[in-house]
């Protein structure tokens, strides 16, 4: 019996070692920092307005997007175009087309 009276501090120790990790995991016990509080002020039926850096960053940054894409296009264009000539359609006869011949009825 004595034995488990010397263990019975490292079981307390353990146990609040082990709520304290469940109550971080689980999102309780703590105070939440949000960086300094909302960052678009909340306006009732209005858009928020972007700043003069939110527009640059978003013209800088869709440039780039169709800046990528059209480049990837002009050097890569088998890519969506297919890497075959497209067969001339005028050339295809009514058989292959499965068009019945005129002639039959």
């Amino acid at each position: 019996m004595s034995a488990l009276t010397r263990l019975v501090p490292f079981a307390r120790v353990g146990g609040r070692l082990f709520r304290g990790c469940c109550a971080r995991a689980a999102g309780g016990g703590g105070v939440r920092h949000a960086g300094g509080g909302a960052h678009a002020r909340p306006r009732y039926r209005e858009c928020p307005q972007p700043t003069r850096y939110e527009v640059i960053r978003a013209e800088v940054l869709s440039a780039a997007m169709w800046f990528w894409i059209l480049w990837r296009f002009w050097h890569d264009s088998d890519a969506v175009l297919g890497h075959f000539s497209y067969p001339d359609p005028s050339q295809w006869t009514d058989e292959e087309l499965g068009i019945l011949p005129d002639d039959e009825d």
